[in-house]
């Protein structure tokens, strides 16, 4: 029951910031928090990329649907 309110609390937020304007070499350009998932634009080389991360799992996931506990594994996978 408690991992369900938990669930429910995580669902009514959803905000979106943008770390780049102010930290101009960071690796995260904009993330929108979505509840339960944390939707994020990062930079890459060649562009772009979306990734997204689990907070009920807590593991990144790459645009080719990879996950991993380590942010800097989830970029590489997804710049590539």
């Amino acid at each position: 029951m408690i991992k369900l309110a938990a669930a429910g609390l995580a669902l009514t937020a959803i905000y979106s910031d943008y770390p780049a304007f102010l930290k101009r070499n960071g690796v995260i350009e904009a993330y929108t928090d979505r509840g339960p998932i944390v939707e994020m634009i990062v930079r890459c080389p060649a562009g772009t990329g979306i990734m997204s991360y689990s907070k009920l799992e807590r593991v990144y996931c790459s645009s080719k649907f990879k996950c991993t506990a380590k942010l800097q594994s989830a970029v590489s996978d997804t710049c590539r």
